[in-house]
């Protein structure tokens, strides 16, 4: 290849590593302050640091995945491991929850694609199929939490921990999704009305 060449190549690959960089960070901060907001909205019903029976910033696992693919893994494993849990003693815990909290809504997402023929757009998603993805999400997640804490020998109570990992992530991902969605369509209607008014 000519050095000539070098050039475009070398800007493009760079522009794309600024992006995909961007976006994970961006799916960080989001979940950090997700996070925070939920630990003071839902202090009364918080079983752990990670675990409340609504936990408001699972719905940014199903939407980072599906608008930044594997950038929004990426921002959701950062976003976890800063909002660790630094009271567990095992160092490697830490990181391999955050791992699950990013590759788990993205085989989640896959599957659900494959599976229910869902559109690959959060724009394109109908209220039982946001149910659908909700489930799934916490399904997986909860799941894949379990499979680590019994391979690893870990404590824990199915009944105080995964429980209500499940039904917090169910409810905080539905409830965010159908805010979301409601948003997103007010807005549609809003430019589009306004289109009209103005054509």
């Amino acid at each position: 290849m000519n050095d000539e060449y070098l050039g475009p190549y070398n800007y493009k690959f760079a522009h794309a590593v600024s992006i995909f960089v961007m976006q994970a960070l961006l799916v960080s901060l989001a979940w950090a302050l997700l996070f925070q907001l939920n630990e003071y909205i839902f202090s009364d019903i918080t079983v752990s640091k990670l675990v409340c029976w609504v936990f408001l910033p699972a719905f940014i696992r199903m939407l980072a995945v599906m608008i930044f693919d594997w950038a929004g893994v990426f921002g959701l494993v950062l976003g976890a491991y800063i909002t660790r849990d630094l009271t567990v003693a095992n160092g490697l815990t830490p990181l391999m929850l955050a791992l699950i909290s990013g590759i788990g809504p993205y085989l989640s997402m896959k599957f659900c694609q494959k599976s229910f023929h869902l559109p690959e757009s959060f724009d394109g998603l109908r209220p039982q199929q946001l149910f659908i993805f909700a489930l799934a999400g916490s399904v997986m997640n909860t799941g894949l939490n379990h499979f680590y804490y019994q391979i690893s020998g870990l404590e824990y109570s199915l009944y105080n921990t995964f429980i209500p990992m499940m039904v917090g992530d169910f409810f905080g991902t539905l409830l965010m999704l159908y805010l979301a969605a409601l948003i997103i369509r007010t807005l549609r209607y809003y430019f589009q009305t306004k289109s009209d008014f103005n054509e």
